[in-house]
């Protein structure tokens, strides 16, 4: 199934996005709207409402600068482009969300629902399905004046076959699920997910903190957690707070956590 450019905006009709641009292919969709960012401003407008999306992207990018890459017409790349204004101290929550719109995404078009690793890691019987990155840039001329725009940007792994996998602990939509993978109807779902849950952003954290642990696979899981410097912690992960951290209790300390990679351990 390929991508249908016009049914999508018929389908996004009434969201945040305004602009949808469909191409066949693209080094990085992320990279391409992060590079707009600030040229476009100049003008006094913004790419704030704008998603690139394609399904052969050759230079994906992840967290902490790894590669996201696949096979060409195996996966579906979105990045969506917002204007975040001053509201730089909750960034970190935009990830997060896009793993919830990812999770109900995936359950509208496929009908399997994902769970979440945390940070944003969307999980289909504990393997990886998709990875998020988002990323921030300052502006100085926009359409409120100076502040910034964040790009969320999301890879799904649709048709990958077996041996196509980059690791063994990853999947795709229809390794897991044995069907047909309808783009349009995944990427409609999962993009609307997002704007809706952008309407809470940053105005209910704990709404959608409360979002979260009703997904997560992390949640009352023993851990090891990595945190930046390599520091290395084992425990069980108790909860996720208000502003997106990650909570695990080591040997009766609950450590709380921004950043780091997560690890589900087998109980002991």
């Amino acid at each position: 199934m390929s991508l249908d450019a016009d049914l999508l905006r018929t389908r996004l009709a009434g969201t945040r996005w305004d602009r949808i641009e469909v191409v066949e292919a693209t080094g990085s969709t992320n990279a391409d709207l992060v590079s707009r960012a600030t040229t476009e401003s100049v003008g006094g407008e913004s790419i704030g409402g704008t998603v690139r999306i394609t399904t052969d992207q050759t230079a994906g990018r992840g967290r902490h600068a790894r590669t996201w890459t696949a096979p060409a017409g195996t996966q579906l790349a979105m990045s969506a482009a917002i204007d975040v204004g001053d509201h730089t101290e909750d960034l970190g929550w935009l990830s997060l969300l896009a793993g919830l719109a990812a999770v109900q995404g995936v359950e509208d078009a496929m009908g399997v629902r994902p769970t979440l690793k945390w940070p944003n890691d969307v999980l289909i019987d504990g393997k990886k399905v998709a990875g998020i990155l988002s990323e921030y840039t300052r502006t100085e001329h926009g359409p409120s004046g100076p502040g910034g725009v964040a790009v969320i940007g999301t890879g799904l792994n649709t048709t990958m076959a077996a041996e196509q996998l980059p690791v063994p602990t990853a999947t795709s939509l229809g390794l897991a699920t044995g069907r047909d993978v309808p783009l349009t109807d995944l990427a409609a779902s999962y993009l609307r997910a997002l704007s809706d849950l952008l309407d809470l952003w940053p105005h209910d954290l704990d709404g959608l903190a409360a979002r979260y642990r009703d997904s997560s696979d992390t949640i009352g899981r023993r851990v090891r957690l990595v945190l930046p410097g390599d520091r290395e912690l084992v425990g069980t992960a108790t909860g996720v707070d208000h502003s997106g951290r990650i909570v695990v209790d080591v040997d009766g300390e609950q450590v709380v956590a921004a950043a780091g990679d997560v690890t589900h351990l087998r109980p002991e």
